[in-house]
């Protein structure tokens, strides 16, 4: 997928999936971390890092998508088991310029593709308006988790 000069692919090797990491983290830690307590950082970092997002990946139930502008990854989206988002993050610069967007068309066609009704996520209180803004609804209260706020919510597709 193609927009002005942004483009959407998915990583075909460790080396370009590590760095849709690197860029989790780096915008985790700019816009997510300062409202965390420590255990929530460092359980986010556990799961970005861990062993379980290289499992998924290796045996296909994370897939990951990314957006890139001419050569600079600037977003980058995953989402398991065809069905929930498990990380969405785009660089600072580039907010508000349909990147989140793209990304979330190219899971959601995915995720049609593949039988699924309804995506979930549990949306950060920076990530909730992108979220509501593409129909997504509360399915709960806001919860934590190991030290990470999130709201629960689901979109019928």
């Amino acid at each position: 997928m193609q927009n002005n000069n942004f483009r959407i692919s998915v990583p075909q090797n460790m080396e370009e999936i590590n760095k849709a990491r690197r860029l989790a983290e780096e915008v985790f830690m700019q816009f997510e971390a300062p409202t965390f307590i420590q255990r929530g950082v460092d359980s986010f970092l556990d799961f970005l890092w861990g062993k379980r997002v290289q499992e998924m990946i290796d045996e296909g139930s994370m897939k990951i998508w990314c957006c890139y502008s001419d050569d600079q990854l600037v977003g980058m989206l995953a989402l398991r088991e065809r069905e929930h988002i498990s990380l969405a993050f785009v660089k600072g610069d580039f907010h508000r310029q349909g990147i989140g967007r793209m990304l979330y068309a190219e899971a959601k066609k995915y995720a049609l593709a593949m039988g699924t009704k309804r995506i979930t996520v549990n949306a950060s209180d920076y990530g909730l308006p992108f979220y509501k803004a593409m129909g997504f609804r509360e399915t709960d209260m806001q919860l934590t988790a190991d030290g990470i706020i999130y709201t629960p919510m689901e979109v019928k597709i």
